[in-house]
């Protein structure tokens, strides 16, 4: 039974840590809890729900297989597809979470994905605030985001 919800889509406030790192576990499938936390919504230029994570580390250092990208899609709480290559660039793919868009229609195909403009859109919508959200965090706190760049420096570099 599932008993994780779409945290997602309540507001940023009414989400305890606990559940945090509950969905943090659950969607990254590890046991660390995460470095930082990113609850983005937004209506314009097109409505997004998200919830990103940056965990402790990453596992290529250790030589595993590259990661694949983190992030699935949804619509309406529906998934459309999971770990989407295409709502992030390759370089973003330590970041997990879910992206959720009622602009995105149900029937949309993973070909036609490819070539939407729409996807596009939110890839860079979502790219230009996870940078925001590092500068921000590089200003609020410089140990803890050296911390982050020393251990995810080898993706920011790509």
């Amino acid at each position: 039974l599932n008993m994780v919800q779409a945290i997602w889509t309540r507001s940023k406030s009414d989400v305890s840590e606990d559940e945090h790192l509950e969905f943090y576990r659950y969607i990254s499938n590890s046991y660390d809890s995460p470095r930082y936390t990113l609850h983005f919504t937004t209506d314009v230029p097109i409505a997004i729900q998200s919830i990103f994570y940056i965990g402790e580390s990453h596992t290529e250092k250790y030589g595993m297989a590259r990661m694949e990208p983190g992030v699935s899609l949804y619509s309406r709480k529906v998934l459309i597809q999971s770990k989407s290559k295409l709502l992030l660039p390759e370089w973003l793919r330590f970041v997990k979470g879910v992206v959720d868009s009622e602009d995105i229609p149900l029937n949309i195909s993973r070909e036609n994905m490819q070539d939407s403009a729409l996807i596009q859109k939110i890839n860079n919508v979502l790219t230009k605030k996870i940078i925001s959200f590092f500068s921000s965090e590089a200003k609020k706190d410089p140990t803890k985001y050296q911390e982050f760049y020393n251990e995810f420096s080898v993706f920011l570099k790509e």
